[in-house]
């Protein structure tokens, strides 16, 4: 008898709830990405005929998918059946800085949570479950994934790096150190930011040999590139070491791990700083969804205040200084020795 009231009363937050477990937009922006339909646009509209017969795709099928890219506004329709880019496309043209193309473009992001359930009912990464070995195990095994991955962190250095670059922070001149720095996308910008700073390019000799930095002369006898593996050794010494993004992929246990090897390659007046990000312990908290990848992913986590923190005294360090900026989520924060 008071079905109907029922159903009107909740019919709002129906369509909210089921907008949010619909896949299929974010499958849009996948194939965009896969097929490469904004790069082909980026010189000016076309027809969906154009882009068929050029990208291998079917012309009705991909006006469908256009017409879907239109309602999420990355795309619009100019008339007789030409399409142009929006503002948002841009983002998934390969050329833009700060290119998004390359994530959309990554199916294990989206196939990653069809086990997602398994990583809630052990705390353990589901990625191994759907794909057969540990993340980052996998990519030792396929070099062009591997590619494309750190070339996709290099272009995220600079979109969710550059606002932090101007705190007073970071050091005017000395050794800086990025430990697990990949391919050194921070690293190239802050040397960029400060002539007098020289730095050191710290992680695996597979993913060294990757890095662009490599055979520019700009960064010759600015920039050592230093092989290494954090969990076998530790980093060299230097004025300051950086973790950017490197703690949230590891557990705590090896969070502190990581922590400590820097601790130990410090200089007695040395300092770390960690570019992550830092959760709320109240209000809003959109980076939650991010500690569930990395749950899934990797079986790391994003930290709140009070976390990083325990992290730091377990390993020798204090929390003294912490850096936000507009336009990016993660904090930077100053690690200093506790003795």
């Amino acid at each position: 008898m008071g079905g109907e009231p029922i159903a009107a009363e909740h019919a709002a937050e129906a369509k909210r709830l089921q907008a949010l477990a619909d896949p299929a937009p974010g499958r849009v922006l996948h194939v965009l990405c896969v097929l490469g339909v904004p790069d082909e646009l980026l010189d000016g509209p076309r027809t969906v005929e154009e882009l068929a017969e050029k990208l291998g795709a079917d012309a009705d099928a991909l006006r469908r998918v256009l017409r879907a890219a239109q309602e999420i506004d990355v795309l619009g329709e100019q008339g007789d059946d030409k399409w142009a880019l929006r503002p948002g496309g841009l983002l998934l043209c390969t050329s833009t800085e700060g290119s998004l193309r390359a994530e959309f473009a990554d199916n294990d992001l989206f196939a990653l949570w069809t086990a997602f359930e398994h990583s809630v009912r052990t705390g353990r990464p589901c990625y191994p479950e759907v794909f057969g070995a540990p993340l980052f195990e996998r990519l030792d095994r396929r070099p062009d994934e591997r590619r494309g991955f750190h070339l996709h962190m290099h272009a995220r250095a600079h979109l969710v790096y550059g606002p932090l670059l101007g705190s007073p922070l970071w050091p005017d001149s000395g050794v800086v150190v990025d430990v697990g720095g990949g391919t050194g996308g921070l690293l190239e910008q802050l040397l960029a930011a400060r002539p007098a700073l020289s730095g050191v390019l710290y992680d695996l000799p597979e993913v060294l040999d990757l890095s662009p930095l490599r055979s520019q002369p700009r960064w010759a006898g600015r920039i050592d590139f230093v092989a290494g593996d954090i969990f076998a050794g530790g980093p060299p010494p230097g004025d300051v070491h950086v973790l950017g993004s490197v703690l949230h992929d590891w557990p705590d246990p090896a969070a502190i791990d990581i922590l400590a090897s820097c601790r130990a390659a410090a200089r007695p007046d040395g300092r770390l700083i960690v570019l992550d990000r830092v959760l709320p312990d109240t209000g809003p908290r959109p980076a939650v969804f991010n500690d569930l990848l990395m749950l899934a992913a990797v079986g790391g986590k994003e930290r709140t205040s009070a976390d990083w923190h325990a992290l730091a005294a377990a390993s020798g360090f204090r929390v003294t200084a912490a850096h936000r900026a507009e336009t990016t989520d993660l904090v930077l924060l100053e690690f200093t020795p506790a003795d």
